[in-house]
């Protein structure tokens, strides 16, 4: 049996996040959506760091 962890529930949750602002792009302002993905991007990078942590530890 497979037992997810937290850094592996946080990173399927940034993977959709970010997915969730691209898809909805075209509801965003410019400048709006830029840091929203901008946003969405450093927290799905800092959850895989976080989850190569757990696996590396």
């Amino acid at each position: 049996m497979t037992t997810i962890t937290q850094p592996d529930k946080t990173l399927e949750r940034a993977i959709s996040d970010y997915l969730a602002v691209s898809r909805s792009a075209h509801l965003y302002e410019h400048g709006e959506y830029a840091k929203a993905e901008q946003d969405a991007w450093e927290r799905l990078q800092a959850a895989r760091e976080a989850a190569e942590i757990v696996v590396a530890g």
